[in-house]
């Protein structure tokens, strides 16, 4: 089982970093747009993933065998990884077709691990700076906020867990809206500013009302939810605008493992001080990484307007005219 759990980890992340790193070169006008759909879509699958397999396993009820009923429903898991495995080699084959139709393909230099880390500017980290508090505090918060909202505010498990998959469930119809007007718009760093100091809201409404407010929960989630909404698209499509194609994947591995880390560290710090202290003091804790995050996107837009190229920061035309000289210049090579 806990070998099983490692591949099926592994495997996950490896295809998450491979598909963020294949977007922007087929999307790159409208890469905000195509990773929030991306996002919408693993939103509701991973939805599915947990209510479907349960289901399953109900709806053999007339099978008094669990071990058949199990298997059953492991197979099922296992017919969608290979429908997902088709749409994989279909995706393969046309960036296979792409490239054979491509003016001009570059031999790839031999380069080593450490020559990719010199490649990323300070902006990169800075971004991983936010990838490493943010991201995982959103579902640190998603993993405990259901206890916590049952006992500050008495709700029952149902109204609590509606509560908390709200923080997921609104965004999968909020994202792609989200990425159209980033596209179009552009800014990335302000919407990412935004997103932040709306995460902020939450804590200070539990902090400002008292327990009775039983309505707290389902406000508190919506504006996580615009948070996630407004973080997802702006936040990883920035990464493409400074770092060369060919370090792409390298990018979006360190942005992967390093959250990845992050995120089972501050899972258990968050567990060790709701046992140890209490839920007010991880409120604070909360609120202090929140404040580090927007700390860190402040420094990356003095750092983009004070620099001969922004690129960061910049309005959505600006971008499209830059990928348009791109392609010309490609086109008359």
């Amino acid at each position: 089982m806990l070998a099983g759990r490692f591949v099926v980890g592994f495997s996950t992340n490896l295809v998450i970093v491979i598909d963020h790193a294949f977007k922007p070169i087929w999307f790159k006008e409208d890469l905000p747009l195509a990773i929030a759909i991306d996002i919408g879509f693993s939103r509701t699958g991973g939805a599915l993933a947990i209510l479907l397999p349960q289901l399953i396993y109900d709806s053999l009820s007339i099978f008094h065998s669990p071990t058949f009923r199990l298997g059953a429903s492991l197979l099922t898991a296992a017919g969608f990884m290979i429908i997902g495995l088709i749409f994989a080699l279909i995706v393969f084959f046309m960036d296979f077709l792409r490239e054979k139709t491509a003016t001009k393909v570059s031999k790839p230099e031999p380069v080593s691990i450490l020559n990719h880390f010199k490649q990323f500017p300070l902006k990169f980290w800075l971004i991983m700076a936010v990838n490493v508090t943010y991201l995982p505090l959103m579902y640190t918060v998603v993993g405990i906020a259901q206890v916590f909202f049952i006992q500050k505010y008495g709700l029952s498990t149902d109204m609590a867990n509606l509560a908390n998959g709200l923080l997921f469930g609104s965004a999968v119809i909020l994202i792609p809206i989200a990425g159209y007007l980033i596209s179009k718009i552009g800014f990335h760093l302000y919407w990412l500013l935004t997103a932040l100091v709306t995460t902020t809201l939450p804590p200070l409404l539990i902090f400002a009302f008292s327990n009775e407010e039983s309505y707290l929960p389902f406000v508190a989630a919506v504006f996580y939810s615009l948070s996630y909404t407004l973080c997802g698209p702006s936040f990883i499509a920035m990464i493409p605008l400074i770092v060369e194609k060919r370090y792409l994947g390298t990018a979006y591995g360190i942005q992967r493992g390093s959250y990845s880390a992050t995120y089972s560290l501050m899972s258990y710090i968050a567990g060790l001080i709701v046992d140890t202290i209490g839920y007010f003091v991880l409120q604070s804790f909360f609120i202090h990484i929140i404040l580090l995050c927007i700390d860190f996107t402040l420094i990356m837009v003095f750092l983009d307007a004070a620099s001969d190229n922004p690129i960061l920061n910049v309005p959505a035309s600006w971008l499209r005219r830059k990928y348009g000289q791109i392609k010309d210049k490609k086109s008359s090579q």
